[in-house]
């Protein structure tokens, strides 16, 4: 498939749930899914003019000098080896508004799939906090399983075509550690490749974890990790002299 003068060997260009503003954006306050879709970005990384991975991405507060995205390290990740990243990649931000800017990668982690992009020239208005708690959500419920009835949104943006996409579901409990990585938890909301390093998010706005995809979800649901996961491995890697940790 050819765009552009691009090889897009892996489109990822699925859509799923609702477009902006139709639909399941309709449970938040207009405030509320303006300030996700300005703090919602898709990215893309290239060989050459090979497309080698697109995902999602949201900007956190995180470094005072520079923007920073939080998304997948899936972005930067070597297909052929899962322990390792394809070096020399370009990566592009699509921004809000269509506008396209270079990302560099800043931190990673490969083992919880993790990966930090800033982004010059541009100036992130509402990053996410990933210390304030959502209302009416505690750790203790989080990791305690205790709320399945809770409301939740997924949230993704297709690079080629910018389109911010959103889909309702539950906090699940019935899956947990059913993957070999007992930091994940899951919810129902059903997604596509698209929507990987997404931000999933309540109805209130306030942001529960990062979305990755749910290659089984009719057995398990999609997969997120959790914000106080998320702040304790950013934490971690900041203290780090070397781009990614495996």
């Amino acid at each position: 498939m050819m765009n552009r003068g691009m090889i897009l060997v892996n489109t990822f260009e699925c859509p799923f749930g609702d477009v902006y503003p139709k639909g399941v954006w309709g449970k938040f306050r207009k405030r509320i899914s303006s300030e996700i879709s300005r703090n919602t970005v898709a990215l893309a990384s290239f060989k050459g003019d090979t497309r080698i991975f697109a995902c999602t991405g949201v900007f956190i507060d995180f470094d005072d000098k520079c923007p920073i995205i939080l998304t997948s390290a899936s972005l930067v990740r070597d297909p052929g080896d899962q322990n390792k990243i394809i070096e020399d990649l370009r990566i592009e931000v699509l921004l809000p508004g269509k506008r396209r800017e270079i990302g560099t990668l800043k931190l990673l982690s490969l083992h919880y799939n993790v990966a930090l992009v800033s982004v010059d020239n541009y100036r992130a208005l509402c990053p996410v906090n990933l210390e304030r708690l959502p209302v009416n959500v505690t750790n203790d419920m989080i990791h305690d399983c205790l709320v399945n009835d809770t409301t939740v949104v997924a949230i993704g943006r297709i690079f080629q075509s910018g389109t911010l996409m959103a889909t309702s579901g539950k906090l699940t409990t019935d899956a947990l550690h059913v993957l070999d990585c007992e930091a994940l938890c899951y919810t129902t909301c059903k997604t596509t490749k698209a929507g990987i390093g997404g931000p999933l998010v309540e109805v209130d706005g306030n942001f529960i974890g990062m979305n990755f995809h749910g290659m089984f979800y009719n057995e398990i649901g999609t997969p997120y990790l959790y914000r106080e996961d998320l702040s304790e491995i950013l934490k971690f890697l900041k203290t780090k002299e070397y781009v990614y940790i495996s």
